[in-house]
């Protein structure tokens, strides 16, 4: 589907991806992205799921998959445990932080449960991280609600850290639109495009329909509209 206009390209070529919720929507195309553009790729799934993900991988070079539970903080980290032994790096994480649709939340607890993976997440693959980590967070717009109680975790974090050099950490949050019509290509190749790109400019961006919600990215302090940010070592 993708072959035919994604070519191999200098900026995804070696890098590794870790997507432990890799059966979203939008999963299927960005591996498929990934994998043209000659990234690797770590995918995760539900256990429940994890056989129809084995099974659409299975044989593709530089693909790996593994089960693994979003909110336990040991399976994630195993996954990515097990992910770096794989491919011995892992630069870019993609982290779902919304419910699924079968789970109905409150907003507050939606919050709740996105800032909680998110810390499960950094907690799990900071040992992992080599000189530059980028997590890029798909999620609802209360997204960047979880940045600034991570970057107070991170820097807690890389107080007590054994580090030699402690890695610059990048977050993104991309919000996919409301309407479940819209094409997913579009949202994985925004994703894609963040990879790629290692130093982006700061952007403000508000969007309105008369079919949703309007959701304005503010800017915060050190990261961008789309929740955007470089955590140094102190």
């Amino acid at each position: 589907m993708y072959e035919e206009f994604v070519g191999c390209s200098e900026e995804m070529a070696g890098k590794v991806a870790a997507i432990p919720c890799a059966t979203t929507s939008y999963g299927e195309a960005i591996t498929e992205l990934i994998l043209c553009e000659g990234g690797r790729v770590a995918l995760g799934a539900s256990p429940l799921r994890f056989d129809a993900l084995d099974g659409r991988i299975d044989g593709r070079e530089g693909a790996h998959c593994q089960p693994v539970d979003l909110d336990r903080p040991a399976s994630m980290s195993e996954f990515f445990h097990i992910a770096f032994a794989q491919f011995e790096r892992i630069d870019v994480v993609v982290l779902e932080l919304g419910a699924s649709k079968r789970q109905r939340m409150t907003p507050d607890k939606a919050i709740e449960l996105g800032t909680r993976r998110l810390l499960y997440c950094l907690d799990a693959v900071l040992p992992y991280a080599g000189r530059d980590l980028h997590l890029i967070c798909v999620g609802p717009a209360s997204g960047p609600a979880g940045i600034p109680i991570a970057t107070a975790f991170l820097a807690a974090k890389f107080a007590t850290m054994q580090l030699g050099e402690a890695p610059c950490v990048r977050m993104s949050i991309v919000s996919p639109p409301e309407d479940a019509s819209t094409d997913e290509g579009a949202l994985a190749r925004t994703i894609v495009h963040l990879m790629k790109e290692t130093r982006s400019p700061d952007i403000i961006e508000a969007v309105v329909s008369p079919n949703r919600r309007q959701r304005r990215h503010m800017r915060r302090p050190r990261f961008d509209g789309r929740g955007k940010m470089f955590v140094p070592a102190p």
